[in-house]
């Protein structure tokens, strides 16, 4: 045991001294980049935050980069960041941070585990499938990932292994279905996507809905590997009761309201995203407080500090990141690599298979709202440049980085579920990996089939869907995808369209133009007939040039 702790110390410097090692050489021949390179990795050695690293990043490229260095140069940054303040939809986060703390500590988890035990546990498999409709309900009340892991994963757990699961399955799932937190509305991330992704008009709303259809295939599937599972290890099943049913129901009926007063109220109407999260405060109080009696007025405070220290650390990293996203705007990065991809040639089918196997990495080295914060503002214009659908790539990348709860190093379920379950962290790894594979096969079906999650979303808020003939907006700078070269001929040879604004035509432009308007106005063959070629108020022959005596003349300037 000695041996192997003074191992692992031993080990420990080599490691920094490697990654110092770089950080030298890259600030020695790197140039520019690698001098930003070695302070990063120096910072990282240093067991910097990752604000700290954002920041030195943005402020490094502006000064390095774009040549900016005194504060008058930031000027328009920080004004940029103010602006943050303005929107509204921020408000939503911590009022929704804190319902989420106050349900958890109170008794919602276990009665919704005991009005879904009682719903699904009679059928093959019924127990752990009871086990996934709890995660599901309790992820549209606490809208976290983790919590919904500790919530239902602490009871669950022991009860699915008792009932003669296998252990490994029974982690896996808890462990996979509480990732659905993120996912089913309301979720904290999809209220940040229409703040980082400027660039188009999102409501969180109809967001909001066009979550539940893919939280539903992602939970479906789960289910039916639970179902499977059941036929194959003869788990033991819950005998199903009116009676036990009827009862569940009058029990967790506060709790079952909960979802669908915040949901049918924003659906129905009735409020918004904001007075959605605000309702949902009081709702949870009141509940906790005054009928189920889990929560007494001296611990709100404690609950109202957690959800300052939470948005305290996420309005940093947001700041931090929107002001990286204004130095990629202003050195044109969006539209280099917009045009970088048109270059590439990809289908449509192409673009989001690299877009789902870039999120996919991404999600291992990041968590979702860090990501959101890096990768939205880059990734936006050129998924909507190629046809994407905002809404829906905003749906994709809550699914990937969902799954990269899953997935080491940095998987925040997989170091959740070690400390709840006590085991390694390579068992929990191992217990996921099937579930892995089956979050991907609804990450398939939702990336292919949009009318799962964008379809559905605008169905519930009966909002029509765009024009199918209406090309996406590009980014500015870039060609709309499926649009003409420059100079390519129209649908018929020699036809001449419209100027463009502001473009200076040439002389034989501008007769073409005049004969085009010649005729709309009615002149036909006969007319042109019956007038002498070239006399005043005839149209030239065709192929003739015009002296600036007849065009002005023509147009009847004296």
């Amino acid at each position: 045991m000695t041996g192997a702790a003074n191992a692992g110390t031993a080990r420990r410097p080599v490691g920094l001294g490697a990654l110092l090692a770089v950080a030298v050489a890259l600030a020695l021949f790197g140039g520019t980049g690698g001098r930003l390179a070695a302070v990063l990795i120096a910072a990282g050695v240093l067991g910097s935050p990752l604000f700290v690293l954002i920041g030195l990043a943005t402020v490094l490229s502006f000064a390095w980069f774009a040549g900016q260095h005194t504060l008058t140069d930031f000027l328009p940054l920080i004004e940029r960041i103010r602006s943050l303040a303005d929107n509204p939809t921020l408000l939503a986060i911590p009022l929704f941070i804190m319902s989420g703390a106050v349900m958890s500590r109170g008794q919602i988890s276990a009665r919704l585990i005991g009005f879904a035990r009682e719903l699904v546990g009679w059928v093959p498999g019924g127990l752990a499938m009871s086990a996934v409709v709890a995660c599901m309900l309790f992820a549209a009340i606490s809208g976290s990932s983790p919590a919904t892991v500790v919530a239902i994963g602490a009871m669950m757990g022991p009860t699915l292994l008792a009932a003669g699961y296998p252990e490994r399955f029974a982690h896996g799932l808890l462990t996979s279905a509480g990732s659905l937190g993120i996912l089913i509305p309301p979720s904290i991330p999809m209220i940040v996507y229409p703040i980082v992704n400027q660039r188009s008009f999102i409501e969180v709303e109809q967001l909001f809905a066009s979550g539940i259809g893919p939280g539903l295939v992602i939970g479906g599937i789960l289910m039916g590997f639970s179902f499977v599972q059941g036929l194959r290890s003869g788990a033991e099943r819950h005998p199903f009761s009116w009676r036990a049913l009827g009862a569940s129901v009058k029990e967790g009926f506060w709790a079952l309201s909960f979802p669908v007063l915040v949901l049918g109220g924003i659906y129905g109407g009735f409020f918004n995203a904001v007075e959605a999260a605000a309702v949902s405060v009081v709702y949870a109080l009141a509940v906790e407080v005054w009928i189920h009696g889990a929560l007494r007025w001296r611990d709100v405070p404690g609950v109202v500090a957690e959800t300052g220290v939470f948005l305290g650390s996420l309005l940093v990293i947001m700041v931090a990141a929107l002001a990286l996203g204004e130095f990629f705007e202003t050195q044109d990065i969006p539209r280099m690599l917009v045009e970088w991809l048109e270059g590439l040639h990809l289908t449509h089918w192409q673009f989001l298979l690299a877009l789902n196997l870039l999120l996919l990495v991404v999600g291992m080295a990041m968590d979702i709202l860090s990501a959101m914060f890096v990768f939205v503002p880059l990734l936006a214009p050129v998924a909507q440049a190629v046809g994407v659908d905002p809404m829906h790539f905003g749906i994709l990348f809550i699914v990937n980085l969902e799954i990269g709860y899953l997935t080491p190093p940095v998987g925040l379920n997989l170091f959740v579920a070690s400390t709840l379950f006590e085991r390694s962290l390579g068992h929990v790894v191992r217990s996921v990996l099937p579930f892995i594979l089956l979050m991907l096969l609804g990450l398939g079906l939702v990336t292919y089939v949009p009318a799962l999650s964008v379809g559905l979303g605008r169905w519930l808020m009966g909002v029509e869907a765009p024009p199918a003939a209406a090309s996406p907006a590009a980014s500015p700078g870039a060609p709309a995808v499926g649009a003409p070269e420059p100079g390519a001929g129209g649908a018929e040879e020699g036809a001449t369209d419209a100027p463009a604004p502001g473009k200076v035509q040439s002389l034989e432009e501008m007769m073409r133009q005049l004969e085009m308007d010649d005729e709309a106005d009615g002149g036909g063959a006969e007319e042109q007939d019956a007038v002498p070629s070239g006399s005043k108020g005839g149209a030239p022959p065709p192929g003739k040039v015009q002296s600036l005596e007849e065009m002005m003349e023509e147009v009847g300037i004296e």
